[in-house]
């Protein structure tokens, strides 16, 4: 009898579930500490305006492009991270104020 929890594809199973969790608690640390309005649609309507996307959910597309694999996500640094998005933003002429 072969045990699950040993099989290969159930352990790739839990690598990818913990990276997206991780990558949504990201996504809401920055939410949070840059004060961005999560269901609001100010991010998507500068940026994309033909996706329907609120900001919690723009973030988090951003945040997962930026931290592609697991090992991207333990070299991670958080202040890095905050940084790049605000110069992504700005590169972007989003007022980073108005976000509130």
């Amino acid at each position: 009898m072969i045990i699950i929890e040993q099989t290969r594809q159930f352990k790739q199973y839990q690598v990818i579930k913990n990276h997206q969790h991780q990558t949504r608690q990201l996504a809401t640390y920055l939410i949070t500490s840059l004060f961005i309005d999560p269901k609001g649609r100010q991010l998507s309507a500068i940026i994309t305006p033909t996706n329907a996307l609120d900001n919690s959910e723009f973030v988090l597309s951003w945040v997962r492009q930026e931290v592609c694999c697991i090992s991207c996500l333990q070299e991670l640094d958080f202040a890095a991270l905050q940084r790049d998005f605000v110069r992504w933003l700005l590169n972007h002429d989003v007022p980073v104020g108005e976000l509130q």
